[in-house]
């Protein structure tokens, strides 16, 4: 964009549990870009040219995520960037869990740890190479590996938010029947 301050979708690159690449496509960007990062992210004026329409590429990915556990590395810019939502618990980040984080040294607050960090120390894979460019396939498959080697914890731990959260809701629900009801029927 303008400046270099926004960033743009130019690509797309989704695999299964397997690390079988199933969607991997250029995105035509119709912004003008000011700055491709090829360094960085791989992609060139000519690979955005002859992409997949944004619109079309959409559709593709939220047919192929529907009804999915989507697992992925800060997936919260992916589906920014492709403008779709997905319901939370069916969103294995591996940026956002706990086990996968770093503490602040200023706060108690957990920060991500980057991709090619993690991919490294859990797995001993080296990815995101620098003065290399990345390779967005290379990324997915590290999140599934990640996602792989912690699934058994990080369900369990899916598994209780989602227990909690129907508490919540169901507490929720009782305390305004509960309140609706004594409006109803005022005690005199």
């Amino acid at each position: 964009g303008q400046y270099g301050e926004t960033s743009a979708l130019a690509r797309v690159s989704i695999v299964n549990w397997d690390g079988d690449v199933i969607f991997d496509t250029f995105v035509k960007v119709e912004e003008e870009v000011t700055d491709y990062r090829t360094f960085v992210s791989g992609v060139r004026e000519t690979d955005v040219e002859s992409g997949m329409d944004f619109d079309e590429c959409q559709e593709r990915v939220k047919e192929i995520l529907h009804g999915k556990t989507i697992v992925g590395h800060a997936l919260k810019n992916d589906f920014y960037a492709l403008n779709l939502t997905h319901p939370w618990h069916q969103i294995r980040d591996t940026a956002r869990y706990d086990p996968f984080m770093k503490k602040s040294k200023t706060c108690e607050k957990l920060l991500p740890k980057k991709l090619k960090v993690l991919a490294k120390d859990k797995l001993g894979m080296i990815i995101q190479e620098d003065g290399k460019e990345h390779c967005s396939v290379e990324d997915a498959t590290a999140a599934m590996e990640l996602y792989k080697k912690a699934r058994r914890k990080w369900e369990i731990a899916v598994e209780w938010k989602m227990n909690k959260t129907a508490e919540i809701v169901t507490l929720q629900v009782e305390e305004a029947h509960e309140f609706y009801s004594s409006e109803e029927n005022p005690e005199d």
